[in-house]
Order: structure tokens, then sequence, then C-alpha cells
């Protein structure tokens, strides 16, 4: 399996680009505050994540630690744009509240194109945990779901470590819960009332919301395709590994293998939307009456 260490070390080489580029510019005095509120939980995600994966790694010696590295990152992300979100408290600027009588969907914020990659590599996922689950067999000291075996006839073996029930089930999980996650915080960003102006105007902030849902695609990205990369490396070894293996086989390991540059390309992508989500607005324009 590949090194955790690896993974997050080229996860982090753009977000090292995205910290020292140089700020953007001031827009208004409520969009800037949910600005900085966000931005500064993205950040502590990322912190705590790198932390929990660093602990997670050298927690369990049969690999579960350093297979889940990876999606625990993914998920302390996600919770730190969850909670940035939630902190988010739009307060009235003067003595006249107002609402504005819109409706808002989940569709209008979201990345259309990295949301159908970051789906499809979630589909993906599903699909190679469900294969690698049906497939896997008990190792040697009777742990189910960690080998992968194989029978020529004239003699028979197994292959492990394979992604059987014993790490596909726990990853499962924690790849579940974090869309959950993303979820919620879809509802929240979508459901928070427009912020006001000192003039009373309430102010249109999609900039500010259409950056928040990419931040969330960007860490469901993280959290889906560093274990999809992993898994993949890790069902090509053991494919290949059998000397009676079908042809079928052989074909199944090199779409694999092929698939792993689109991956990695939505993974360097889905980095940087967590911390550099896109342009805003210089100044929010009012919204109609």
């Amino acid at each position: 399996m590949v090194p955790v260490t690896v993974i997050l070390g080229l996860l982090l080489l753009p977000l090292l680009g995205v910290a020292l580029a140089g700020p953007s510019a001031v827009g208004e005095p409520a969009t800037e505050h949910i600005r900085r509120t966000t931005r500064r939980w993205r950040w502590a995600g990322l912190a705590l994540g790198a932390a929990v994966a660093a602990v997670a790694a050298g927690y369990d010696p049969l690999g579960r630690g350093v297979l889940l590295a990876a999606p625990l990152f993914g998920l302390c992300v996600l919770a730190g744009v969850v909670a940035g979100e939630s902190r988010v408290v739009v307060r009235p600027a003067g003595t006249t509240r107002q609402a504005a009588l819109e409706t808002r969907q989940v569709r209008h914020y979201l990345p259309r194109r990295p949301f159908r990659a970051v789906a499809a590599a979630g589909a993906a996922l599903a699909v190679l945990l469900a294969a690698t689950t049906a497939g896997g067999s008990a190792d040697d000291l009777g742990r189910p779901g960690r080998a992968l075996a194989y029978d020529c006839g004239e003699f028979a073996g197994a292959h492990g470590p394979w992604a059987g029930s014993f790490y596909s089930l726990p990853l499962a999980l924690v790849v579940g819960l974090g869309v959950l996650i993303a979820a919620l915080a879809m509802y929240r960003l979508v459901g928070r009332p427009r912020p006001q102006a000192p003039g009373g105007d309430l102010l249109r902030d999609d900039a500010e919301r259409r950056r928040s849902a990419t931040a969330v695609t960007g860490a469901c990205g993280v959290l889906v395709t560093i274990p999809l990369i992993g898994i993949s490396l890790l069902t090509v070894a053991g494919l290949v590994s059998s000397p009676c293996r079908p042809a079928w086989w052989t074909a199944a390991a090199w779409v694999l293998l092929l698939l792993i540059p689109a991956w990695t390309a939505l993974l360097f992508w889905s980095a940087v939307a967590v911390l550099h989500p896109g342009p805003r607005a210089a100044r929010p324009a009012p919204v109609p009456a």
C-alpha cells in the first residue's frame, strides 16, 4: 500500500501554494466576517486532520491504521468546513430586520463538473469496495477478508493484504459518515439567511455560498479519492499476484491503473478547493426587493 505520508505530502503541496498566495480584495464587512470564519475553520480542520492521520497511521500494525489515516484526514477537513458554516451567525446590522423571499437550492451553488467527478469517484470507490469484499478470504490466522485466495489445481495460495471486509467495512463507515456531514454542511449553507448591510439592505452573498459549496465538494473529493487510489493499487497487486488468474483479472487491473491519473488530478483539485474555493465578489450587490 502507498504510504500515507507520501499521499499526504502530495496533498499538501498545492495547499502550500495556496497559503503563500496573496490576499484577495476586501469586500462588504458582513460577508468578510463569513469568509474569515469559514476560512479559519477550514485551516483548523486541515491541522487536526494531519494530526489524526499521523496517529492513525501508527495505530494498527495490520495496516488498517494506514488505510484509514487518509480518509480520516479528509473527514477532519470536511468537519472543519461544516464547523465554519455552523459558526457563521448572520446578525442584522440595522434596527430593521428583513428576510428575502426566494428559493435557494443546493444545485445553485455546487460546482457542477467537479461535483460530478467527485460523485463518480465515490461510486467507483463503492463498487470497488463491494467487489473486494465479495472476493476476500480469511488469512492464515483466520481474519476474514484480509486475503485473496486462488486455486490453480495443482497448488493453491493466497495474497494479502487484500481490501476485503477486514479493511472495507471500517473504511465504508468513515466515508459514509463524511457524506452525511457534507449533506449537513450543504443544508446549512443553503438555509443560512442573507447578511444585512448597515443601511438595512439584504446583501446577495451567493459568491460566498458558492465558495463554501466548492470547499465542501473539495473536502468530499479528498475523503474519497485518497482511499480510492490506495485501494486501487492494493487491488491491482492482488489481481496480478495469482499465477492462474483469468484474463478479466488482468483487464480489470489495467482499468484500475489507467484510472489512477484521473483520480490523482481530482485529488489535487479537491485539495486546492478546500482552502482556495475561488474568487469572490469585491462588493456584494443588494437583493432586489
